[in-house]
């Protein structure tokens, strides 16, 4: 990296402060908004920040006790301050923002399992079922401590993630800390290709049809098209949806718009936010994919798995299709994120705009709060593999067929936010 690259690793700290400080002077603008022009009129606080980043970098570079190159902490640095914003924020080198631009396709395995940092630790916000980290006993809540052996730490959301991608075949060891657990669990998992999230459905006692959306891809809203239409010409009559969009944490704004479309036609979807001069956007679905006559009861089920395009699906539902929401809290990950990229070909992935609702309730940081708690079933305790039930037997599909059926009034939501 020939910004930071000094021949003498034991340079004095005035010489190292001089090499990397226009870096960061240059970051610490772009941050604060403030332009090179007028750094001039930079606050002596600001310029206090910047000697104290300085000085730190200089104790660590020359004290640690293990020999570090200033590539090494100045890219630590940002990666542990990409970290600190939000799960979808990252910080890419040069090596790895360059696969991006050439398209580079990724590797064809993974784990199945969709991770945040929550309180400091990496996290299984989702798990897909049947995947090879369900199957391997991994639960959603669940903190992962090592990875072979080897504590996870200073690692943005994505780097962890791609920990849990590569070659098929490729077998790990995962320690993991449960909620209501004494000691971690030790978990052995292989990677495979993940099957397809196809969206699959099952009509239900008394003409009540449930819809599962395991989680986004590109054929998602297709999908949910051709499940929808077949339920208009059903007979007898369908009477009522439930569209269950537990643990499903993958997906784009885009697919949201579009997934919503055949309830929404071209009405308001979502809506993104940002710090000037980041635009404010608003997304429309599409009417020509609009199914007419589908204005059929509908209760979304929610959870702690819940998040991007299934949250933006979910709170659209809600406000323009008169949706009930039946579950627990949704994550609050939504955003519109963009690359910026850096002077030494390195990269920022930054969220930029923070996603709100048809009636401008913001989903980003805060998740959506349904109307109806889900009931809580029993937990086995241990490393067990995580039932999967039938519709028929699902306590949160029951109470939702029991709204539906009673057409009962689902309560207020929250106050909505004002811009």
């Amino acid at each position: 990296m020939k910004l930071f690259k000094i021949k003498n690793s034991r340079t004095g700290c005035g010489v190292f402060l001089y090499r990397i400080l226009p870096f960061f002077l240059a970051l610490f603008l772009a941050f604060s908004g403030t332009q090179p022009t007028a750094a001039a009129s930079t606050s002596a606080q600001n310029y206090e920040a910047l000697r104290l980043i300085m000085e730190a970098f200089h104790e660590i570079s020359q004290k640690f006790v293990h020999k570090k190159s200033e590539e090494e902490i100045v890219y630590g640095s940002l990666r542990g301050l990409m970290n600190s914003l939000d799960p979808d924020s990252s910080f890419l080198t040069p090596k790895e923002y360059q696969q991006v631009l050439s398209g580079q396709k990724g590797p064809v395995a993974e784990a199945g399992v969709d991770l945040i940092y929550k309180d400091n630790l990496l996290t299984a916000v989702s798990v897909m079922e049947y995947g090879p980290a369900w199957r391997a006993g991994l639960r959603p809540g669940d903190h992962i401590l090592k990875i072979n052996g080897q504590l996870v730490r200073n690692l943005t959301t994505q780097e962890a993630t791609s920990r849990f991608r590569g070659n098929p075949g490729t077998a790990f060891k995962l320690q993991v800390l449960r909620n209501g657990l004494v000691k971690p669990l030790d978990l052995t998992l292989t990677l495979e290709p993940l099957a397809p999230g196809r969206v699959s459905s099952k009509v239900l006692q008394d003409s009540y049809a449930y819809i599962r959306v395991p989680y986004f891809t590109p054929e998602t809203p297709g999908e949910l098209i051709a499940t929808l239409k077949p339920l208009k010409l059903h007979h007898p009559p369908i009477r009522g949806i439930v569209l269950d969009l537990r643990n499903n944490a993958r997906g784009s704004l885009d697919l949201a718009v579009r997934a919503a479309s055949p309830f929404l036609g071209e009405k308001e979807v979502a809506s993104t936010r940002g710090r000037p001069p980041e635009p404010s956007q608003t997304y429309h679905g599409s009417a020509r994919e609009e199914l007419s006559k589908l204005n059929l009861p509908l209760v979304v089920l929610v959870d702690g798995g819940t998040a991007r395009a299934a949250e933006v699906l979910a709170g659209a539902l809600r406000d323009q299709f008169q949706a009930v929401l039946l579950g627990s809290k949704t994550v609050g990950l939504c955003g519109l994120t963009k690359v910026l990229p850096l002077q030494d070909g390195s990269a920022l992935v930054m969220t930029v705009a923070q996603c709100y609702t048809p009636k401008g309730q913001k989903i980003h940081g805060k998740g959506l709060e349904p109307e109806v708690a889900g009931k809580t079933p029993a937990a086995p305790a241990g490393v067990t593999t995580p039932i999967k039930l039938l519709p028929e037997q699902d306590p949160w599909v029951e109470q939702a067929l029991e709204i539906l059926k009673t057409g009962k009034p689902r309560k207020l939501a929250g106050k909505v936010e004002k811009p």
